[in-house]
């Protein structure tokens, strides 16, 4: 999706806070979220890659009956993300690849050994299958996830992927 004339995206790169991650030539930055309606029934994932002055977005909605719950959305949406580096890394060949999600429990969920919930262990070793295809397809990639935390703050590209997610899931 070209997103390149969106009012977030030209916001991103007139802070200076944000500069340096949409100028990179060496590291690929993806911002994913997940949103998800149980109201509705409806949930949506979404990921805005940026590399190297190039910003653009995935979003997809998501194949879920019913509400499985936030860490089991953002782990979607973290697949997501792997899905949208592993096309993309045919194209452009970084160094290093770092998905931010704004799941605080997502370094806990990746090495967790029992889960209360079985769909949020099914989500994981989906995960970490997919995680694990692709840095075999691409071992000279370091492939990073890490939780957002203060980067979120007044993050345009993390919005975008946000609003993108909310959108998605809503769409008929």
């Amino acid at each position: 999706m070209d997103v390149m004339n969106d009012l977030l995206v030209k916001k991103a790169f007139t802070s200076p806070k944000l500069r340096p991650y949409i100028l990179n030539k060496g590291t690929m930055f993806l911002y994913c979220d997940y949103a998800g309606f149980a109201s509705r029934n409806v949930y949506g994932a979404a990921c805005c890659m940026v590399f190297n002055r190039v910003i653009s977005i995935t979003a997809k909605k998501l194949p879920i009956t019913r509400d499985q719950g936030s860490n089991y959305g953002e782990l979607m949406a973290i697949i997501l993300s792997l899905e949208t580096l592993a096309a993309a890394l045919v194209e452009h060949q970084p160094k290093i690849a770092v998905i931010f999600t704004d799941c605080i429990r997502i370094s806990h969920l990746l090495n967790q050994e029992k889960f209360s919930q079985h769909v949020e262990k099914q989500g994981r070793d989906e995960l970490l299958s997919v995680l694990d295809n692709l840095k075999r397809m691409y071992p000279e990639v370091d492939i990073q996830i890490k939780y957002i935390s203060k980067h979120k703050k007044n993050n345009h590209l993390h919005r975008l992927a946000h609003n993108t997610a909310r959108e998605t899931a809503l769409k008929t």
